[in-house]
């Protein structure tokens, strides 16, 4: 999950105000919040028409509106090293302080080991790891009589997924495959085929929410692209999605119906600019914060509070702590590393 503030125009607040994304991003996260937190006092997820759970199709829309907006990205400024800086600039410093802060500040006051014995544990110091992307997901002693025991950040394990999104679709750009539309579009088109007949839900029982995300990357990246064609007739393709919707539901293909009706209503409506919706990030965006903090926040609070008081108090808890430190984050650290993001170098 990630934004992309480098998209706004003059790279100020007025992108903020142009459009639903922030709004959407913002309601996403708290969606994995509360769907994570009935898995973290040991219950069932709820689920979205018995296909995805409440959280998994949050992050399923992140990296559509991901794909949507870096895909915009490339194209205003198509050079390879200046995408990847501005990438970095996003996903790194908040990721790297929340990762930090986590195994030496709370782990060290949770862990049911002495101070001495945490820090000198070779675990703990693996767990900076995640920064790179290739890290553990447990600290000694920490979290150890949870219900979901010894889980210390279950958001992180998709950072890494869109990051070789990123990857890829640079390299795509690099080699002029963005730049030619229908290209672009029929390469796009035959790895979603691709993966609906290799891995969708819908025909193989091993399906994986993984290779889901990145199809839904791929899919906000071709709606970007086709953007020229359903702006401008935006009632004849809502009509032909929802058709296509329909048939696909009631031909019992009920993954790719969730998929057609998801990634293009959630776009549509991210494009508009709603009355007060559009102002969700006039105080800043703290979504990334909040994907990235929430989880250890909620395993700290059951930790410390349940049984004793249920899941109402512990999940309204962590929704406060974890949005003020997202906001904290937002205004202290994010929206300053965003501010060395490199221009765009001006046409000779």
């Amino acid at each position: 999950m990630s934004v992309h503030p480098d998209l706004r125009k003059g790279g100020g607040a007025s992108y903020a105000h142009a459009n639903n994304f922030d709004a959407i991003r913002i309601i996403a996260a708290l969606a994995v919040l509360v769907s994570h937190h009935f898995a973290l006092v040991g219950q069932f997820e709820p689920s979205i028409l018995g296909l995805h759970t409440l959280g998994g199709a949050a992050v399923l829309v992140f990296f559509l509106i991901s794909g949507y907006l870096v895909t915009a990205s490339w194209l205003t400024d198509p050079d390879f090293i200046r995408f990847g800086l501005r990438r970095a600039l996003r996903v790194l410093p908040a990721l790297a302080a929340v990762v930090v802060a986590t195994a030496y500040g709370l782990g060290s006051w949770t862990t049911s080991l002495s101070i001495n014995e945490y820090l000198s544990q070779k675990a703990t110091h693996s767990y900076i790891s995640n920064i790179w992307m290739v890290g553990q997901g447990w600290l000694p002693g920490v979290f150890e009589n949870n219900p979901l025991p010894r889980a210390v950040n279950g958001s992180l394990w998709t950072i890494p997924i869109e990051v070789q999104c990123y990857a890829v679709l640079a390299c795509a750009g690099a080699i002029g495959l963005l730049r030619i539309k229908t290209i672009w579009l029929l390469l796009v088109g035959i790895a979603i085929l691709g993966y609906q007949f290799k891995f969708g839900a819908d025909f193989h029982s091993e399906w994986k929410l993984k290779r889901e995300m990145i199809m839904y990357f791929f899919t906000g990246s071709a709606i970007f692209r086709l953007k020229p064609h359903w702006s401008q007739r935006r009632n004849l393709w809502t009509a032909a999605i929802l058709c296509a919707t329909l048939s696909s539901w009631f031909l019992d293909f009920k993954y790719i119906a969730f998929w057609l009706l998801l990634s293009y209503f959630v776009i549509y409506f991210g494009t508009q600019a709603t009355p007060f919706i559009r102002k969700a990030g006039h105080w800043g965006d703290p979504s990334y914060g909040i994907y990235l903090i929430a989880f250890p926040v909620q395993q700290t609070i059951i930790m410390q509070f349940l049984p004793t008081y249920g899941f109402t108090f512990t999940l309204a808890l962590s929704v406060g702590i974890t949005v003020t430190l997202a906001y904290i984050s937002w205004h202290s650290l994010e929206k300053i590393a965003l501010q060395f993001k490199p221009n765009k170098r001006p046409e000779p």
